[in-house]
């Protein structure tokens, strides 16, 4: 069996059968290409052990530490389902998974944030006040709700009914978004201004369409070079959204369920940077 029906027969029956994310369908995608790159589109089973290693240093040429290993896991799922309809194929025990790149958290704290929404919202030459009051809006929403860019950018006008919104992000179910009142009337401000038709609750003003993944990145750049802020990024907010439930003491299920995440271990990384019952215990022992 060639790797590029190999792939196909893991996404028909494991991926599509089972209704997984398109993100996770598009990852295999990805990983075919880039296997069919390296080995071209050879019999699965020739496929030997010393030869996955060499692939995988490869990929570390030229790839991040974690899609280099995203790489290797897509092609070890694929050689065990192959294994398990009685394939000749290399043992899958025998790929060994690299270990994940420990992530390192960037946040913003409330008040740096506030800082950051001054920034984007400031009059600059080449920005009219529509855009401004978008730039606002979107840091804000960002950081009350802790979503990704992509959930973003998919938001309608008319997505948000009393502060409430469903979002589908990774996985296929929705999930509960909400907003405070102050974003709710910065929507509501935002769109009073515009005088399109576009359904999109965030338009490019060049175009008048929906705004990209692009767009968004575009403006935290444009801020982070007119500023003293460096490297805040678009997730960096998402980052921030969960330092904050984690120091008011939210139970990590509710904070897990906020951003969508499907393993409770996701989320418990930012435990590693804020702990506030760690911290009161350590008061509690410490206090003079």
């Amino acid at each position: 069996m060639k790797i590029s029906e190999a792939f196909a027969e893991y996404r028909e029956s494991e991926i599509i059968a089972a209704n997984l994310s398109s993100k996770t369908l598009e990852s295999y995608f990805y990983s075919e290409k880039r296997a069919i790159e390296y080995f071209g589109d050879v019999g699965i089973e020739t496929l030997t052990a010393p030869d996955v290693r060499s692939y995988y240093e490869h990929l570390l040429t030229w790839q991040k530490p974690d899609t280099a290993r995203g790489n290797i896991v897509c092609l070890r799922a694929v050689v065990k389902l192959c294994r398990r309809n009685n394939l000749d194929v290399l043992d899958p025990e025998l790929i060994k998974v690299p270990k994940r790149e420990k992530r390192i958290i960037n946040y913003l704290t409330e008040q740096e944030v506030q800082r950051f929404v001054e920034v984007v919202g400031a009059p600059q030459r080449g920005y009219s006040l529509l855009n401004r009051q978008r730039n606002v809006l979107i840091v804000k929403l960002l950081y009350s709700t802790g979503l990704r860019v992509g959930e973003l950018c998919r938001l309608n006008r008319n997505s948000f009914r009393n502060r409430q919104a469903a979002i589908y992000g990774k996985s296929k179910l929705p999930r509960p978004v909400y907003i405070p009142k102050d974003v709710e009337n910065l929507i509501e401000q935002y769109l009073k201004n515009r005088d399109d038709s576009e359904p999109a609750l965030l338009i490019s003003e060049h175009t008048g369409k929906r705004i990209t993944p692009g767009t968004v990145r575009l403006v935290f750049r444009n801020a982070c070079a007119r500023s003293e802020f460096e490297n805040i990024h678009p997730h960096t907010l998402r980052h921030s959204f969960a330092t904050k439930m984690l120091d008011k003491e939210v139970d990590l299920r509710y904070i897990a369920d906020l951003m969508g995440h499907e393993s409770l271990d996701t989320t418990r990384i930012y435990t590693h940077y804020t702990n506030p019952k760690l911290r009161s215990i350590y008061d509690r022992v410490w206090k003079t």
